[in-house]
């Protein structure tokens, strides 16, 4: 076992911890505790939890011997008495990158933590330090090369010169000026030669690449916000979704639309229909602001756009949360420029796509679509911009006027690293979207009732006026006569063929012929008011 004792790098106030306990005194060493233990909890990157260390002969820790398995819960979940708790410590389990089997606790001993290995092999206890040290804001563990590694360095000295490095598309080299010139970065891709090629990577195959920006057009009202919710939350669950598999990690999803409340809704909805609850999202942060100012960039007087402290604020929490995918709902409540403006859409992407590129994420944009764009078919708005300045544009619709209204079609408008033109259908079901199974809903089952009891209706008023509708397209065509009567209420001819071909399939109606036999006309009837007529 290993004890180290970090500098720590911040107040004991910031150590807080979290209510329902009641506050701490902030010098106390019960403030210190939690404060490391709900640090590290925040952060991600392990379990961890207050317990009781055993006790030697004089009551004081015995972190020696200490081990998972005889550490203690606090008596009655309240901070013990002054001799117990010296023995209050934090054990952190579950660390990334490290095996399974692996404990340690971090203690405190003259206000500085201790952070002692308990438990796995000892090859994990650099990388454990490294992690509990930076997420509780202590400087980390310096130790000194071993000779293997002076002697390393040394030989590298003589063998190698520096090089400068190329660079590329995505990792720009920052430009320095001399003499009132910019260095361009130049690249010559035969440096290249007998280098592996990178592969494209992306948050959805084929649909939302990652270290850029990718716009999710839809109208009002479709669900793009639900549907990103839902892939974001797929993603934190480490869980496929419509088809899709989100590349599996954190994930952040700021909101300028919907409330907490609105938020905790829809996500319980996802997580239970994944077979999960609540817990299993903390891998999933949300910025609600649909009670504030969501702007996220705006003109200065030059109208050149300029981040605000919000961006600003969201880009460090991003940088230290590191999340793989970013959704940000919508354009018109974070994007204070002009949409019509070329240089100010193509400056507020360019601003979105750096925070990908830095921290390697996805960051899927929500807009509204114009009129003109939903008229069209396009999904856009403003400024061809917003289109061009994104390698990935996707548009959330719904289906034909006359169909299921529960259904959505996602299509695919713009794909540099890939195909356009594809569509997934999905369609509403108990709060979240699925994959459209092609059997009708509750709500296209009863507009589908509906439809039916107006044909009948209809059918029958004609017949009994003497007009005369048939089964097959013509200027008859029941269908289209009844259309344009006013006891049709409103219903299209395309639903009310689908009502008649449903009867018809029920065997409710019926085609007879009438006329002499040298010109036969069809008449179709209800099959209750045939009263013994012909087929």
């Amino acid at each position: 076992m290993t004890t180290t004792a970090p500098q720590l790098d911040t107040n004991i106030d910031e150590l807080k911890p979290m209510p329902p306990r009641k506050t701490p005194a902030s010098d106390s060493r019960e403030a210190l505790i939690f404060g490391i233990c709900d640090r590290l909890l925040d952060h991600g990157h392990c379990s961890a939890d207050v317990v009781l260390a055993p006790a030697d002969a004089d009551g004081e820790p015995d972190w020696d011997n200490t081990g998972p398995a005889n550490v203690s819960s606090l008596p009655g979940d309240e901070w013990p008495d002054e001799l117990a708790a010296r023995r209050a410590a934090v054990i952190v389990d579950n660390i990334d990158g490290c095996s399974e089997e692996s404990s340690f606790i971090v203690a405190v001993q003259n206000d500085n933590p201790l952070i002692i290995q308990i438990a796995g092999p000892e090859a994990d206890r650099d990388i454990a330090h490294a992690i509990i040290a930076r997420d509780i804001g202590a400087s980390p563990v310096v130790r000194p090369p071993s000779k293997f590694a002076e002697s390393f360095a040394k030989l590298g000295e003589e063998l190698f010169r520096p090089q400068p490095v190329a660079a590329n598309d995505n990792n720009p080299a920052p430009a320095a000026k001399t003499a009132g010139a910019t260095v361009v970065p130049v690249i010559n891709p035969a440096d290249w030669h007998g280098e592996p090629v990178p592969t494209r990577e992306w948050y959805c195959e084929g649909l939302v690449p990652m270290r850029t920006v990718t716009i999710l057009n839809g109208d009002g009202g479709v669900g793009k916000s639900l549907l990103a919710l839902q892939l974001a939350a797929a993603g934190a669950m480490g869980l496929d979704t419509l088809g899709m598999e989100p590349l599996a990690g954190r994930t952040l999803v700021l909101g300028a639309e919907d409330d907490a409340d609105e938020f905790q809704r829809r996500l319980d909805d996802i997580a239970n229909a994944h077979g999960k609850d609540l817990r299993f999202l903390s891998m999933l942060r949300l910025i609600a602001l649909a009670d504030r100012d969501a702007l996220l960039s705006v003109p200065d007087r030059a109208q050149v756009m300029q981040p605000t402290p919000l961006w600003r604020g969201i880009e460090t929490y991003a940088r230290d949360f590191k999340p793989k995918l970013i959704i940000l709902d919508t354009a018109a409540d974070l994007f204070g420029g002009d949409e019509i403006k070329r240089s100010q859409v193509r400056q507020f992407i360019a601003m979105l796509r750096k925070l990908a590129m830095e921290i390697d994420c996805a960051i899927v944009l929500l807009a509204h679509p114009s009129v003109q764009g939903i008229q069209s078919g396009t999904g856009t708005s403003g400024s061809t911009a917003w289109n061009n300045s994104v390698r990935s544009r996707l548009y959330l619709t719904k289906g034909d006027k006359d169909a299921d209204p529960d259904i959505r079609i996602l299509k695919t408008m713009k794909a540099n690293y890939g195909k356009t033109g594809d569509e997934i259908r999905i369609k509403w079901k108990d709060g979240i979207f699925v994959l459209d199974d092609g059997k009708p809903s509750p709500g296209s089952a009863l507009m589908n009732v509906r439809a039916e009891r107006i044909f009948r209706d209809v059918l029958s008023a004609i017949n009994r006026s003497g007009d005369r509708v048939a089964k097959t397209k013509g200027l008859n065509y029941a269908p289209k006569v009844m259309a344009e009567r006013p006891d049709a209420e409103g219903l299209s001819a395309k639903m009310l063929e689908a009502a008649m071909q449903r009867l018809m399939a029920e065997g409710e109606l019926r085609v007879v012929m009438e006329g002499p036999p040298s010109k036969p006309r069809q008449r179709l009837m209800l099959e209750a008011e045939c009263y013994g007529a012909a087929e």
